[in-house]
């Protein structure tokens, strides 16, 4: 038990290494990685395998993914039953690395179009390219958001013109196209509930949610 924790923080370690901040101009908030998390190894089960929890991006904000117990495979033989021994639990994988660019600093009003983003936002995402084609990561998730003003239609559509604008500088940058991901999210996940008030005032309090988020995943090698 001790060595499997001692090899997990090993890795926690080495991890948060690989994936760690740059330095961005004040319109990049690079999102801190969570804290080891402490998960107590239940006692064995016969016939079942222990894979341990781990943390996920999801819903803007990282969560905390319980273990589980998985069954060990058992193969049908020609004269009997042959019991696949389990095998070791795959490491938990590391958290992904977020970086969260303000929209209202990378493009005008109203604007999604890679022409549009603004020469302070192409220097932020030179920055971030640079550093990922330093390090070896398994892929990349362009997460385009709005605030909660306007359609529904509007607002996806908008935040997919700007994560794709996004991922399209990031592969003029030198990245990988198949291994970059944009989508568009509208006004979903929002960072900031802002009561109502005067239009201005509710506008420049929902500028955290109208943002472009860039999730680096260390390895693309599956869970379970």
């Amino acid at each position: 038990m001790k060595r499997k924790l001692m090899a997990f923080v090993a890795q926690l370690v080495g991890a948060t290494t690989l994936l760690a901040p740059i330095i961005a101009n004040a319109q990049v908030v690079v999102v801190p990685p969570p804290v080891y998390h402490y998960e107590r190894l239940p006692p064995p089960r016969h016939g079942m395998v222990w894979h341990s929890g781990y943390w996920r991006w999801a819903h803007g904000a990282y969560v905390w993914t319980p273990g589980i117990w998985a069954p060990v495979v058992v193969e049908p033989g020609p004269y009997r039953v042959v019991v696949v021994s389990p095998p070791p639990a795959p490491p938990p994988p590391p958290p992904p690395r977020v970086e969260r660019l303000s929209a209202d600093a990378l493009f005008p009003f109203d604007k999604g179009g890679v022409n549009d983003i603004r020469p302070q936002g192409l220097a932020d995402i030179a920055q971030i390219a640079a550093h990922l084609r330093a390090s070896p990561f398994g892929h990349v998730e362009v997460r385009g958001y709005t605030d909660r003003l306007g359609t529904d239609a509007y607002n996806l559509d908008l935040s997919q013109r700007r994560a794709d604008a996004v991922k399209a500088e990031l592969v003029a940058q030198g990245l990988p196209a198949e291994k970059i991901r944009a989508e568009g999210l509208g006004s979903q996940d929002p960072i900031v509930q802002c009561s109502n008030g005067s239009r201005d005032s509710v506008i420049q309090c929902l500028q955290p949610n109208r943002r472009v988020e860039i999730v680096t995943y260390v390895s693309d090698q599956p869970r379970w």
